[in-house]
This record gives structure tokens, sequence and C-alpha cells, in this order.
């Protein structure tokens, strides 16, 4: 139902390029079948409890696609989403506190908007500015406090369109999320999610919700959002360069670092190096690196399993010159790893005090970076993810993306769509920001924020 044909604008500025965003209605999806009276009622897991309460986003890209008009694909959009939400219940549902989700239907709010501008021209300098305007709402709104799913359909002059999401972290993982956008996208192009699969809520049986109250509450830890204090920049890392990176990061402890490892080390390393040149204090580092309990955990979780299955496991570098090199950063990203996957996860389940272990975890880390004596770092990766596979019938997407959350010394890292490649967007307060840009070692390796359209300019 359309809740209002409301009119605003919400405008980029970038140098002296003003784009308009016009969002121009705003529905609200409801599952295509009602929701059984025996699912109403969803208790949040252990994790979900701990989860903060913000939204991840999500962006899509696509080219023009003459063949389907622009009102076709946003009623295929809407009905499948509709019939989504009859799989994805909870999400049409609303939040009871950190308890529970009430799955009653309420729906999930749809906006459709447009911009006055081709794709192109958005996507030769694509800024996080300009990402925030192609999602329903900031990644910490107030609506985060009840929303489980807001999802914004955004066409452009060429005919390109942009599809967001913002999921609450209450419910979903990254992997959770990338699994929500593969069945919708499966419901539109296929009519059905056999490929993908039906997705599974069980985290509640290996993570049972902790006994919280308002006296002892969940050790939540919140993201501070730091919007006019953070920039969000985006740095490329080809397949070439990785590989060149990886060989300069290999060491005898470390013979073969992953992708992931040789980007977050260098990334850490040069990081490290602003903070302690803007501060001029030589503070331990941390890096929070993420971590999916899917399949570490036994038995393990299914591929559809739903939830904030994430946790993180901790790298830690003191001053010295010894820790400033690459090959020694690897070394404690994987020693790092190792002590998780050897001493931690086999605590989380099967042990009566699990819940307990979960939560001064948390604890310590939210202790950790409220104290101040540390300078703390954390990484999330969505790589290998297959999210240039989402295809809602109109083709691929030309460019994925996270808008940023915005906060201080958060870096988030996905595949470039060519593959083998990373794309790293990095949040640093301003100073620290222009140093780490800067960087003659990162620019041996990195691009600072190319074109990504330039491949494909023929179908734009």
């Amino acid at each position: 139902m359309n809740l209002a044909p409301r009119f605003f604008v919400r405008r980029i500025h970038q140098k002296s390029l003003t784009r308009v965003v016009e969002v121009i209605s705003r529905d609200i999806i409801k599952p295509s079948t009602p929701t059984p009276n025996h699912l109403k009622n969803f208790k949040l897991s252990l994790l979900e409890q701990l989860g903060p309460t913000i939204f991840g986003p999500m962006v899509f890209l696509y080219s023009a696609n003459n063949r389907i008009k622009p009102t076709q694909k946003l009623q295929n959009l809407k009905k499948s989403l509709s019939e989504t939400l009859t799989h994805f219940y909870p999400l049409a549902g609303r939040l009871n506190g950190n308890i529970s989700i009430d799955c009653n239907d309420s729906g999930a709010d749809f906006l459709e908007a447009q911009v006055n501008s081709p794709l192109s021209n958005l996507l030769q300098e694509p800024s996080s500015e300009m990402l925030e305007q192609l999602i329903p709402t900031t990644v910490d709104s107030i609506e985060a406090k009840t929303k489980l799913l807001l999802a914004q359909a955004t066409f452009f002059k060429c005919g390109g369109m942009a599809i967001g999401v913002c999921v609450s972290h209450k419910l979903t993982d990254a992997t959770s999320l990338g699994l929500f956008m593969k069945s919708w996208s499966a419901i539109s192009s296929r009519g059905s999610i056999k490929t993908v699969g039906s997705p599974v809520f069980d985290t509640c049986k290996i993570f049972p919700p902790g006994n919280f109250s308002e006296s002892t509450p969940a050790p939540v830890v919140e993201p501070e959002i730091m919007m006019n204090q953070t920039l969000s920049k985006r740095f490329v890392f080809d397949s070439w360069s990785i590989e060149a990176l990886q060989a300069k990061a290999s060491s005898f402890e470390v013979n073969q670092p992953t992708r992931v490892e040789a980007v977050s080390a260098l990334i850490w390393k040069l990081a490290m190096k602003a903070t302690r040149t803007v501060s001029r204090t030589s503070k331990p580092s941390i890096l929070a690196n993420s971590a999916s309990l899917r399949s570490r955990v036994s038995p393990p979780f299914t591929e559809n399993s739903i939830g904030n299955l994430v946790s993180y496991f901790a790298a830690k570098a003191e001053e010295g010159e010894k820790q400033r090199k690459l090959q020694a950063l690897v070394a404690e990203i994987r020693k790092a790893k190792q002590r998780f996957r050897d001493n931690h996860i086999p605590k989380l389940v099967g042990n009566r005090d699990a819940t307990e272990i979960i939560c001064n975890y948390q604890r310590e880390a939210g202790d950790m970076i409220a104290s101040g004596d540390f300078d703390f770092y954390i990484m999330t990766s969505a790589c290998r993810f297959g999210l240039y596979e989402i295809d809602f019938g109109w083709g691929k997407p030309v460019w994925f993306a996270f808008p940023s959350v915005r906060q201080k010394n958060i870096v988030a890292l996905v595949d470039t769509k060519e593959g083998g490649g990373i794309e790293a967007w990095v949040n640093l307060n301003e100073q620290e920001m222009k140093l780490f840009e800067e960087d003659r070692e990162l620019l041996d390796f990195a691009s600072v924020n190319p074109s990504v359209i330039q491949p494909f300019l023929h179908v734009l």
C-alpha cells in the first residue's frame, strides 16, 4: 500500500556537481502469505542480543536494460519482495526490545526514487556521500530500534538503477543479508528460491538467549557513528597488485598469506602509522577481524542459516620496529585466527558456561575500546560472497558497494567485479586519512577511488 505520494529531495555535493535524489513514493510490502501463529514470536539468540542496533546496508547498481520498462521493474521488485518475505518472515516483523521479534507481518518499507543524472556520471568518482543517498535510511536511524528491513529502488536518467537495502544487525550478518538478496533476486528473475534454498532460522538451538534484564543488560557494543568527523574513502587493489602484496607479506611463519590477510595487514600497518603520527603517541594497536561462526562451530550451521553469526578475533601489535613490518603483522593476524579457532571456538558449543564466556569476551572488547589505551581497528570482509551474481532479471550488477557506517577505524573489504581484486572502504579521521591516502607504500599496491565504469561504458 502506498503510504504517501510524498516527495522529498536529498542532495549530494561533490566538487562543483550536485546530484539530486528525489524520493517519489514510500510503500509497505507485506508477506504474500500470512505468517502462521506458531511462528509469530521469534526469539533472538544470544549472538543477536549482543548485536548492535544498527542497519547493515548494501547497494547494487545495474546498467540500463531497455527491454524492461522501469514500471515493470518496480512492480516485479515489489511482488517478488512480498513473496521473499514469506520465507524471511521475521524481516517483516518488529523488534520487541532485545528479546524477540514480533512476526506480525507489519511489512518492510519500500522507497521509489529517481536521480536527474545518468548512472555513468554517478560512478565516475564514487563516494560514500553518493552511496548514502541510495539506501532508504541512515545506518544508525531511530528506525533500527523497531524495523528490520527497508529497501529502495532508485532510477537514473539513463535507465540504470540502484537497489539499496538496510537490514537490521539484530537478525543478520553480511552472509545472511547476501542470502536474502540472492533469494529476492531468484524469485524476481526465476519465480522460485529453489536454486538458493530456503532460509533456516536455527541460531537459538546452539546459542540460546541470555537472561538479560534492565538491571543486567546485554553487553552490546554500539558503534560510535561520527558523520562529520570521519572520512570514508575507497581503495582498490587489483589481482596483480594483490599477488605482489602477498609475495611481499610472505615469511617463514606465513608462507602463503591469503588475499584478505595481505590487504588487511597493509591497511592496518599504514592506518596505525597515520594514527601514531597524528596523535604523537605509540599505543598498542588492536585489529579485530570479523569471522563467521557458521562452519567453525561443531556441529556447523547450514549454509542457509540466518542470524548474526559473527565473532571477532583480535591481533595485537606493540610498538617496535618488528611490529611495524608487514610480514610481522600478517603473522599476528594468522596467529590470532588460529588461537580463535583452537582455543575460543571449542568453548562456545556444548559448554554450560558458553553464555558467560561470550559475554565476557564482548565486555573485554567494549572495555578495551572505551579505555582509550589502545588504537582499535575493525576489519570486516564480504569477499567471496558471490554478490555480483545477484540478478533480478535485467542483468548482473555493474557495481556493488557497502555504504559506509562512518565509524572511525573500521574497514570493509569486498571483491572487485573482475574477480581476484579487493575494494577497501577505509574510515579514518581527516588528518589520519590525509597521511594514509598519500602513503607511498599504499599507492604501490592500491588505486585511490578509480572509476568503476571505465570497462563498462558501452553498456551505460
